[in-house]
C-alpha cells in the first residue's frame, strides 16, 4: 500500500514540474536581450530585435499586451508567446504625480540679446522683454 501511495506521489511530481519550470522561468521582456527573446516561440532575431528597440525608444512595457505595437506581433503571435512573459512591476511603474507635479517639472528657455541661452523651471521669472521668445524644451 505505502509503495502505491509513493508511486502515485512520484507520477504527480512529473506532471507538476513543467508546470513549475513555465511560472518560475518567465522572461520579463523588460530586462531580456535579444538572444534571451529568440528563445520564445515564433520568434526569431528580426522580432526580438524589433522588441528591444521598441522597448529602447518608447521606455519600458507597461503591459505584455503593448508588444502588440511591436512590428511583426500580432494577436496569435502574442497569444503564443505570453505565458513565456512577465513584467517586473517594481522597475516600470511610473511614480504618480499630478498634472500640476508635472508642469512644474517642465524647462522653459529664451535667448537674451548677447545671444546667451538660459534655461528655467520658472517662467514667471523670467525679465519681460524676453517673455515672448520663451520656449518649452521639448
Amino acid at each position: 500500500m505505502f509503495s502505491f501511495i509513493k508511486s502515485i506521489f512520484i507520477v504527480i511530481l512529473f506532471l507538476l514540474i513543467p508546470f513549475y519550470s513555465f511560472s518560475t522561468n518567465k522572461i520579463d521582456i523588460n530586462q531580456a536581450t535579444v538572444e534571451e527573446l529568440e528563445k520564445l516561440p515564433g520568434i526569431g532575431p528580426k522580432i526580438a530585435k524589433n522588441i528591444v528597440e521598441y522597448r529602447e525608444k518608447n521606455g519600458p512595457f507597461r503591459s505584455i499586451e503593448e508588444l502588440l505595437k511591436v512590428k511583426g506581433i500580432g494577436p496569435k503571435k502574442l497569444e503564443q508567446i505570453k505565458k513565456y512573459l512577465k513584467i517586473n512591476k517594481e522597475k516600470t511603474s511610473s511614480p504618480d504625480i499630478s498634472k500640476e507635479q508635472e508642469k512644474s517639472l517642465e524647462i522653459y528657455y529664451y535667448k537674451d540679446e548677447k545671444g546667451i541661452i538660459h534655461y528655467t523651471q520658472f517662467p514667471e521669472t523670467v525679465p519681460e522683454k524676453y517673455k515672448n521668445s520663451l520656449k518649452k524644451l521639448e
